[in-house]
């Protein structure tokens, strides 16, 4: 019995580590890849993930760091899939860089660079 309740307790402790990683989730599709190389900028960068999350930030960097102004609003629902619109972006390189909340309340950061052409 004693045995028993050891063995339990021990599969109580593994299913505890593992539900948050569960709880995250990360980008399944998205219309710019990380390392892409675009001729052309899509008026949007859309992007799913595997559950609903919520988007809470979302910035465009330059090669330097710069901050690029973007139009974004967080939405105020959870979703799965985002579209958030890009401003007109000289060629150059750029990285995309998201901040979204799981619904256990972990936030989660994603980012993607692109060079354009």
């Amino acid at each position: 019995m004693h045995t028993l309740k050891m063995v339990a307790a021990a599969l109580a402790s593994v299913a505890m580590l593992a539900a948050p990683a569960l709880a995250h989730t990360s980008v399944e599709t998205a219309n710019i890849q990380d390392a892409a190389v675009l001729e052309t900028l899509p008026d949007a960068f859309s992007f799913s993930f595997g559950q609903p999350v919520g988007l809470i930030a979302f910035s465009i960097r330059t090669e330097t760091g710069e901050i690029i102004d973007t139009p974004f609003q967080p939405p105020r629902a959870p979703a799965k899939s985002f579209s958030v619109p890009l401003p007109d972006l000289a060629p150059g390189r750029y990285t995309l860089e998201w901040r979204t909340l799981s619904k256990d309340g972990h936030p989660m950061d994603g980012k993607s660079a692109f060079e354009l052409k």
